[in-house]
Parts: C-alpha cells; sequence; structure tokens
C-alpha cells in the first residue's frame, strides 16, 4: 500500500469502541437478547470500518456497512470477499434487530434465536481482525 497519513489517536477512539460494542453483542447473547445482541455486533462492524476510515482522515458518514466497505475500497483497503460477505450479513442486523414494526408480526425479539447472536458475533470478529489487519499494514 501508498505510504499515506494515519491518525492514530482517532483510530483507536473508534477502534475501542468498536470492542464495547462486540463485548455489549456477547453480554446481551447471554442474557438472550438476540436481537440486540445481532444489533451491537452490527455495530462493532460498523465502528471498526469506521476506525479506519477515520485513521486515514475519510470521515466517513452513514451506517450501511456495504457502503462503508466501498469506502475502505476506495481509500486503497481491499477487504476479503468473505470479510465483505461478513459485513453485509450485519448490515440486515441494523433496522430488523430494533424495531417491532420491520417484521410482519410479532417483536424483533421473536425473529432472533441464539444461532443469529452466535453468526453475528463470529462475523464481527472477522471484519474487526480484518480492520485490524488492515491497519496494521497500512
Amino acid at each position: 500500500m501508498e505510504d499515506r497519513p494515519r491518525d492514530e489517536a482517532e483510530f483507536a477512539r473508534w477502534r475501542a469502541e468498536a470492542d464495547r460494542a462486540l463485548d455489549a453483542a456477547r453480554v446481551q447473547a447471554g442474557a438472550g437478547l438476540h436481537n440486540w445482541s445481532c444489533f451491537a455486533a452490527e455495530q462493532s462492524a460498523q465502528l471498526a470500518t469506521k476506525a479506519l476510515l477515520h485513521g486515514l482522515g475519510r470521515g466517513p458518514w452513514g451506517h450501511d456497512l456495504v457502503r462503508l466497505g466501498d469506502l475502505a475500497a476506495d481509500a486503497g483497503v481491499e477487504l476479503r470477499p468473505e470479510v465483505l460477505d461478513a459485513m453485509r450479513r450485519l448490515g440486515r442486523h441494523y433496522i430488523p434487530a430494533r424495531y417491532p414494526d420491520a417484521h410482519p408480526s410479532g417483536p424483533a425479539a421473536a425473529h432472533y434465536a441464539e444461532s443469529d447472536s452466535a453468526d453475528a458475533i463470529a462475523d464481527a470478529e472477522a471484519v474487526l481482525t480484518a480492520i485490524d489487519a488492515a491497519w496494521s499494514s497500512l
């Protein structure tokens, strides 16, 4: 990768919140709050990706993980296809995990199970690992 200015402090500030969101996802999964666990896992990946972009001086706006992945590519950071797939899966939890009217019937919680939490947490871990590797390689 080309030599780029890096804002270590800004990266660290956002990246620390990504870890906190992932911790929250684990706690919520353990409490059986699987919809909220999935949302927190999505937030973790979003915060980590924004950490990378803020660290590169890109100042991203928005919450769409697919778009944030595109912004990373625009910044010269190529994420592996399986990481982009994880971002796509996590992005699907941004609205339906939180809103009772996002589903045809029942509260959001009725549409989430332990396996959803486990999958979302694993996807978030993959994204955070990839973001950390990308940052280290700059």
